[in-house]
């Protein structure tokens, strides 16, 4: 298979991906119009993360037709779309597998990304599976798959000590539930012995992230709370008691907002912001 043939149904290896499974029937596909008749329920997820097309193929255990495979392979809108889908799915603390960019593994499922592509493999007419199998299945699809194992980019600004691995996800959408918050990255942190959230909206330009900032200011200040505002060479610093998630610290810096949530002291976050701005490049 040449891994630039990537119409949907070609993306799942037939007539099986190893000796002693076979795909039974042929690959179903949905789109962005039919999604719901395949996930009803969950279909809405995916949308904002500009969901293309999804191919699904079952394959049967031969010597036992009662056991199989569902592996599903999502076309999304970019790389970062693909791991955002991941993420939203990932489990921290399960194995983790060196297929595509990221995946991970357990008894019953095995999930990667790679490039624009979200791939999800789920045990049917079984509780578990042996790990081989799955791991024998995405690595038959990974092989179909284009690009190579790169992360995306944005992925460097949370590349800080204080954020804990495989807690990072990519938002499309209402950021912390604030809808003025459209898009942007967000993990788990220790800072100072002291567990909190971090932040990074993605805005399209300085202007915009203004525009960004200054709703927040203004929810902030509709809501009873007058937000500490500064300047210096470094951006502009919001402190808050915010109320929904008490300290807040956030900076605007460039086309980003970066920031952290649930500081017992916002005013000590400052470090931790700087730390996170240290990995934005000059334009």
């Amino acid at each position: 298979m040449c891994a630039a043939d990537t119409s949907i149904e070609n993306l799942l290896p037939s007539p099986g991906f190893s000796e002693g499974w076979v795909m039974e029937g042929k690959v179903n596909s949905y789109t962005k119009d039919t999604l719901y008749e395949y996930i009803d329920g969950e279909s809405e997820l995916y949308f904002p993360y500009g969901f293309e097309i999804v191919g699904s193929a079952l394959y049967m255990k031969v010597s036992n037709p009662n056991i199989a495979l569902v592996a599903d392979v999502f076309k999304m809108g970019s790389l970062l779309d693909a791991f955002g889908i991941y993420s939203n799915y990932r489990m921290p603390y399960a194995e983790k597998v060196k297929i595509g960019s990221e995946g991970f593994v357990t008894q019953s499922q095995l999930m990667f990304y790679k490039d624009r592509y979200f791939v999800r493999l789920a045990a049917s007419g079984t509780l578990t599976l042996e790990r081989i199998v799955f791991i024998a299945c995405a690595e038959a699809i990974a092989k179909n798959l284009p690009g190579g194992s790169s992360r995306p980019k944005e992925l460097e600004l949370l590349k800080i000590p204080d954020v804990i691995p495989q807690t990072e996800k990519y938002i499309a959408q209402s950021v912390l539930g604030y809808a003025f918050f459209r898009k942007g990255l967000i993990a788990d942190a220790t800072f100072n012995g002291e567990p909190l959230r971090v932040f990074v909206i993605l805005d399209e330009s300085v202007k915009a992230s203004g525009h960004t900032f200054d709703q927040y200011t203004g929810y902030l200040k509709e809501s009873g709370v007058q937000p500490q505002i500064s300047k210096d060479t470094r951006g502009i610093t919001l402190i808050t008691q915010d109320p929904l998630y008490k300290g807040v610290i956030m900076r605007q810096s460039g086309s980003y907002l970066l920031g952290a949530i649930n500081l017992k002291d916002p005013v000590k976050g400052a470090s931790l912001i700087d730390r996170l701005q240290s990995h934005i490049t000059a334009p």
